[in-house]
């Protein structure tokens, strides 16, 4: 009897571990997505900020991402817009990967060369 529950109880055990998300390599993951809550990156103040990352590349030399979708959180669906800008495209690219895996429903992701100013700013 008690090898019938030291074996449940190891099992129980994996099961649970196999299931813990581990800590992410992802090093944009890691500055840019809160750890907790509503999905909502923090761009704004950091070096990916587009006026930040203009101001050092200039302008025309940045890759900017412009990333929205929606997330269907079962208490409620909300949207997510995003902005940043990158020295490369690697960067971008590997942004828009990220973001991509946090939206449930992807409506514009992609990146271009050059700072573009949105209709307010």
């Amino acid at each position: 009897m008690k090898n019938k529950k030291l074996i449940a109880t190891v099992m129980l055990a994996a099961v649970v571990a196999a299931c813990a998300r581990p800590p992410s390599t992802n090093y944009l993951e890691q500055r840019l997505i809160p750890k907790s809550g509503r999905v909502h990156p923090t761009v704004a103040g950091t070096q990916y900020d587009c006026k930040i990352a203009a101001a050092r590349f200039g302008p025309e030399n940045v890759w900017q991402a412009n990333v929205g979708g929606r997330v269907f959180d079962y208490d409620s669906p909300y949207n997510v817009s995003t902005v940043a800008c990158f020295e490369t495209q690697v960067d971008c690219e590997a942004y828009l990967y990220l973001m991509n895996g946090y939206l449930d429903q992807i409506i514009t992701s992609r990146c271009h060369l050059g700072r573009q100013k949105g209709l307010f700013g």
